[in-house]
């Protein structure tokens, strides 16, 4: 897939999405938390299909808004995610305290997750002053000028 860099992004647009699709996966790990027995060991391959899309689509929007933490935030994720594949065969097994253990845990790295990244969004949501001008650029307009 060829991804295309918005030559002007709609900052704004862009900060909610991410923020969004973090909301709605963290609803997502809290639901699974609170989840019966019988139902988190079938759940929780979906449940880490979800995040591994959550962290693309995230992944894609701070590529588009040039965000310049997106290399560390994709080791990041990329950690949490196989540490997710290695417990999911366990979880898959029965091993349901794992599993609770694993939602749990995943909802903490979440939520500090989220705050460097609201960070990073905050930043990227600043409006950046114009470039300060060179002490020539006067002199020089005057030269041209007269």
């Amino acid at each position: 897939m060829k991804l295309h860099r918005l030559t002007t992004p709609n900052v704004r647009a862009l900060c909610a999405a991410a923020r969004h699709a973090r909301r709605i996966l963290c609803e997502r790990i809290a639901e699974a938390a609170v989840a019966p027995d019988d139902s988190l060991a079938t759940a929780f391959p979906a449940l880490v299909a979800a995040v591994e899309a959550g962290f693309r689509r995230e992944e894609l929007l701070m590529e588009m808004l040039g965000i310049d933490g997106l290399h560390q935030q994709r080791q990041d994720n990329a950690l949490i995610l196989s540490a997710l594949h290695h417990a999911m065969p366990a979880v898959e097994r029965g091993d349901l305290v794992l599993g609770r253990q694993v939602v749990a845990a995943l909802r903490d790295l979440l939520d500090l997750h989220r705050l460097s990244a609201d960070l990073m969004l905050a930043v990227a949501d600043t409006p950046q002053p114009p470039p300060a001008r060179k002490p020539w650029y006067r002199a020089a307009r005057r030269a041209l000028a007269s």
